[in-house]
């Protein structure tokens, strides 16, 4: 049993995103178990940076873990998919009495969100219906995710499902452990993908810094024309 409640922890979220200016909503979404994990869908407002909303994110998350650090020693565990969820959890020496996981998921667009959920559905559910009955908003119109500007599809969205999938920017690895998974992420999205020359960090601040210059560099990629 952990030392907090489900009622304070969001009470804590919701006055942070209050603080946010490019976070179009954040909910939960299936899980709310602390003492399993809980399940986040976060989206992007269309006329924001990718840079500033995922800074956006990892202050929020760096709140969250300095406030559970503080008040009851122990930590946030940020996680993007269920299949890679108990690794991350050994990796960060989770601490089942203390600590919080969070199975992250962020979108920039409609597009996106489909792209990533549709080849682990079953044949014949609908991801509107699924976001309408499921997804339960802290902040932002549920009605949003569904306007014009949202359901724009980027040529380059598929990249932003790796930067999801592989962010342990908030995930309580140690430095060594963080620079070597996200130096992989950066050379797979620039060497591979996008065929520039690959950052390389080498620290934390290294590594905040060159994942936002990446998402500059994906949004200039996307507003090119067709």
């Amino acid at each position: 049993m952990k030392p907090y409640t489900w009622d304070e922890i969001k009470e804590f979220l919701i006055k942070e995103l209050k603080k946010t200016r490019h976070i179009m909503t954040f909910g939960t979404i299936s899980s709310r178990d602390i003492n399993k994990d809980v399940d986040t869908v976060i989206t992007k407002k269309p006329a924001s940076k990718s840079s500033e909303f995922y800074t956006e994110i990892h202050n929020l998350f760096d709140s969250l873990n300095n406030y559970l650090n503080k008040k009851y020693g122990g930590k946030l565990i940020r996680t993007s998919r269920f299949d890679q969820e108990e690794e991350i959890k050994i990796i960060a020496n989770y601490d089942e009495d203390k600590d919080l996981v969070f199975q992250v998921m962020t979108y920039i667009s409609l597009p996106q969100l489909r792209m990533h959920w549709l080849p682990n559905m079953i044949k014949g559910v609908n991801v509107e219906t699924i976001l309408k009955e499921t997804y339960n908003t802290f902040i932002g119109d549920i009605n949003d995710l569904f306007s014009e500007e949202f359901s724009k599809e980027g040529i380059y969205d598929a990249c932003f499902l790796y930067m999801n999938d592989l962010d342990r920017i908030n995930s309580n690895y140690s430095e060594q452990h963080l620079v070597l998974i996200m130096n992989k992420l950066f050379d797979y999205i620039l060497r591979k993908l996008i065929k520039i020359k690959p950052f390389q960090a080498k620290n934390k601040k290294e590594i905040r810094k060159y994942f936002y210059k990446m998402c500059d560099i994906l949004d200039k990629l996307n507003n090119e024309p067709k």
